[in-house]
């Protein structure tokens, strides 16, 4: 167990030392991407009446938001987030969660059930937990065939001070060999993706002191299963001052982690 603490260790510390020589490749990058997209956009304006034309415009421009992601994915993998912390219910923020990939649910005529107590308040980040949330449950959605179901069940465990969230799919699940290797960087068993996706996911939950495990078996489906700490009703102000002297040390990362830069990845 040592040694693979110290292994991990080893391999966190070479990421964080990649961290500024990333930034300034992705910010090299950027630039002349972005000038690409703003042409491309313009000259797709010009050809109002030539849909063809636009079509193969729409490839490029599509193709250069696809490289943007992966930039965004490898910054945030190779930079770990410093949370700003509060207070929030954990039923709004998976509902935003929800809400957001609406669409997608009711297009696949995805069965969602729901079971989040009310109240129960954990001290996060929001965007970067919505980041988290989202990205599991577009997985798990991704997972499902048409006609599926998707389950988001939240428990508390008042011995241990804290919530358990779990997301389940009816999928067909996943491969025995495969998870241990689920939250490894670049690893993916879809035909696109950088498979970062997860290891983010995990990173985001370890800087909150959270865990995150997989259960899964073929022909059965997927569970993702998140532990965090609970905020009891009277903030437990040391609890909150720990949790940001502990996220201190680490760099930050500008810029909204929820949005039009989120990219899942399994």
């Amino acid at each position: 167990m040592m040694k693979s603490d110290n292994l991990q260790n080893e391999i966190e510390e070479r990421i964080e030392s990649l961290g500024g020589i990333v930034t300034k490749i992705v910010h090299d990058i950027r630039n002349p991407l972005g000038s690409i997209e703003l042409i491309t956009s313009l000259l797709r304006k010009e050809l109002n009446n030539d849909s063809d034309k636009q079509r193969l415009i729409d490839h490029v421009i599509y193709g250069v938001k696809n490289i943007d992601n992966i930039l965004s994915n490898l910054l945030h993998f190779t930079t770990i987030p410093r949370p700003k912390l509060k207070k929030v219910r954990i039923e709004d923020v998976l509902n935003k969660c929800l809400d957001v990939l609406s669409y997608t649910i009711i297009k696949h005529q995805i069965t969602v059930i729901k079971d989040i107590p009310q109240n129960l308040r954990i001290l996060c980040d929001e965007t970067l937990m919505r980041q988290v949330f989202v990205n599991l449950l577009l997985n798990s959605i991704q997972a499902i065939s048409s006609g599926g179901v998707l389950s988001v069940r939240v428990s508390e465990d008042e011995v241990e001070s804290g919530v358990e969230i779990n997301i389940k799919d009816s999928g067909s699940g996943i491969s025995p060999e495969y998870i241990e290797r689920i939250f490894d960087p670049f690893f993916t068993t879809k035909n696109k993706g950088t498979g970062l996706g997860l290891t983010i996911v995990h990173n985001i939950i370890k800087v909150h002191g959270g865990s995150i495990r997989v259960q899964s078996k073929l022909g059965e489906g997927t569970t993702f299963i998140i532990r965090l700490g609970l905020l009891p009703q009277t903030e437990n102000a040391k609890r909150a001052q720990s949790l940001q002297l502990a996220a201190g040390g680490f760099n930050t990362v500008g810029g909204d982690f929820y949005g039009s830069n989120y990219t899942s990845g399994r």
